[in-house]
C-alpha cells in the first residue's frame, strides 16, 4: 500500500463515513452534511467538471468512481481528463487503472468484491499488485468471516455494501475498517470515534 494521505486520516477520524453520492441530485444533500469525503458515481461525463467544482468549493474530498460514470473511458486519457478537471481521488475495480492513477499522484481506492473464499486470493493479489491507498471491501458483512491475516491483505479497507445503521458503522470500525462508505444519507453526519 502507498502511505495514507494525512488529510484523509484527519477527516476520517472526525467522521468515519464516506458518502456514496449517486447522481447529481444527491450532491446538495452531501454538500450540507458533516461528511467530508465522498465517492461520486452515476454522473454523465459532461456533469463531472461542474460537480467537482461544487464539491471542492464546499471543502469536500471527492473520489470519482471511474467504473460508474457514463462516458468515462478506462484508459490513461480518462485519468488525464479527471486530473485536469481537479479530481483528487479515483475508485475502480481495475488494477491497471489504480496503478496509473498512483503514478499520476492521485489518491486511489480499489473496489473488491469478496463473495466467497474462491475469489479472495484473486482480490488479495490484485491489491498487492496495484497498491491502492484504500480498499473498498464489499460486501461489508463478509469482514466478520475473514481472518486477521486475510483482512491485512485487504487493508486499509473501507467497509461497503449493506452498511445501513449506526450500529453497522460501529461494528465495521470495531472490525478494523478505516471508514465505511454508504449511500444512506442519514449516516453522513455520524461521528462515531
Amino acid at each position: 500500500m502507498i502511505d495514507f494521505p494525512p488529510e484523509l486520516e484527519v477527516q476520517l477520524t472526525r467522521n468515519p463515513v464516506i458518502a456514496s453520492v449517486f447522481g447529481a441530485n444527491s450532491i446538495p444533500g452531501f454538500v450540507t452534511s458533516e461528511c467530508r469525503i465522498c465517492i461520486l458515481a452515476h454522473l454523465e461525463l459532461h456533469e463531472l467538471d461542474g460537480a467537482l467544482k461544487v464539491l471542492d468549493q464546499a471543502g469536500k474530498f471527492t473520489f470519482v468512481n471511474m467504473d460508474a460514470c457514463a462516458g468515462l473511458g478506462q484508459d490513461k486519457g480518462a485519468l488525464e481528463y479527471l486530473r485536469k478537471i481537479g479530481t483528487r481521488g479515483v475508485v475502480s475495480t481495475r488494477t491497471a487503472m489504480i496503478q496509473r492513477a498512483n503514478s499520476m499522484g492521485m489518491v486511489t481506492m480499489q473496489k473488491v468484491f469478496v463473495t466467497d473464499r474462491s475469489n479472495l486470493p484473486r482480490s488479495t493479489a490484485a491489491i498487492d499488485q496495484s497498491k491502492p491507498h484504500l480498499v473498498q471491501l464489499m460486501p461489508w458483512p463478509v469482514v466478520s468471516h475473514l481472518s486477521e491475516g486475510e483482512l491485512k491483505g485487504l487493508s486499509p479497507f473501507v467497509a461497503a455494501g449493506f452498511v445501513a445503521t449506526s450500529s453497522d458503522v460501529a461494528q465495521a470500525l470495531k472490525e478494523g475498517a478505516k471508514g465505511i462508505s454508504t449511500s444512506a444519507a442519514e449516516l453522513w453526519d455520524l461521528a462515531v470515534r
